[in-house]
């Protein structure tokens, strides 16, 4: 029982952490674009890379636990789309629109099939939301509507990380409620 109270504790820290980490990488990556310029671009790019990166990492730990390859696939699509961004910020901007706006449709996906898999009361509806507003801004990318070029880049993705970072500090609350119940469950059968 303490091992599996370990690990509660040290996911509910990761999970906070990473929260605030994709908040402030969400806003960084909103307010770059307004100073304009390849090294913008460059800067949303190590921004997206970086975020793609945990993803892939989160998404790594869930296919070696049996949950399938999407968070893993989807992580790497970030990072990839960073890396385009970072090693050619001058390229043509549909290009990139289209492979930024491939990934966040794709993340939404992935958001939904994995909500499927919560309670109302691990933060479901919060996910489903998360995954909404991820298909929205990648259609929107696509379009080119509100948005389009180099601020559109970056206000979409900065708004799409904030929003995940917001999830996961939902879902950091979900595991304190799991780990208080863990402990109760504890002190009624130590009793």
């Amino acid at each position: 029982m303490t091992a599996s109270r370990s690990l509660l504790s040290r996911l509910e820290r990761g999970t906070h952490l990473l929260g605030i980490a994709l908040i402030g990488i969400g806003v960084l990556a909103a307010i770059v674009p307004a100073l304009a310029g390849a090294p913008v671009v460059f800067l949303v790019g190590l921004l997206l890379a970086l975020a793609g990166g945990v993803r892939a990492y989160f998404g790594w730990r869930a296919w070696a636990a049996g949950k399938g390859p999407l968070g893993l696939a989807v992580g790497a699509l970030a990072v990839v789309c960073g890396l385009v961004l970072m090693f050619n910020p001058v390229s043509t901007l549909g290009a990139v629109s289209s492979l930024v706006a491939a990934y966040l449709v794709l993340d939404g996906i992935g958001e939904l099939l994995f909500s499927g898999r919560l309670r109302d009361e691990e933060g479901r509806a919060w996910m489903w939301r998360e995954a909404i507003l991820s298909i929205v801004l990648g259609v929107s990318m696509w379009i080119g509507w509100p948005l389009s070029g180099l601020h559109a880049l970056g206000v979409l993705v900065g708004v799409k990380l904030a929003s995940a970072g917001a999830v996961l500090l939902r879902v950091e609350r979900a595991l304190g409620r799991v780990d208080a119940g863990v402990a109760a469950l504890r002190e009624r059968s130590d009793r």
